[in-house]
C-alpha cells in the first residue's frame, strides 16, 4: 500500500479473487473487496495513493489439434 504500512494482496478463493490487507504491525489482515465471481488481472494504486484500480475478468481456453494441414 502507498503507506508502506501494510501489504495489498490477492487470494482465490473457490475460483473467486479478493484484495486482502495485511497491516505491517503484526494486527489482523483484513478483506478489502468483497467479489462473489471472476478473477483479478491486476490492480494498482494512482500515483497519490487516494485510489485504487481492479481489472476483473474471467479466463477462457480452449485446445485444438489441428492434424493433416495441407503445405
Amino acid at each position: 500500500m502507498p503507506s508502506g504500512r501494510a501489504v495489498l494482496y490477492a487470494v482465490r478463493e473457490k475460483g473467486v479473487d479478493n484484495l486482502w490487507v495485511q497491516p505491517l504491525d503484526g494486527s489482523a489482515r483484513r478483506q478489502l473487496t468483497h467479489f462473489t465471481s471472476e478473477k483479478i488481472g491486476g490492480y494498482e494504486y494512482s500515483k497519490d495513493g487516494t485510489r485504487l484500480a481492479v481489472g476483473r475478468g474471467h479466463a477462457d481456453s480452449d485446445a485444438i489439434l489441428l492434424r493433416n494441414i495441407p503445405h
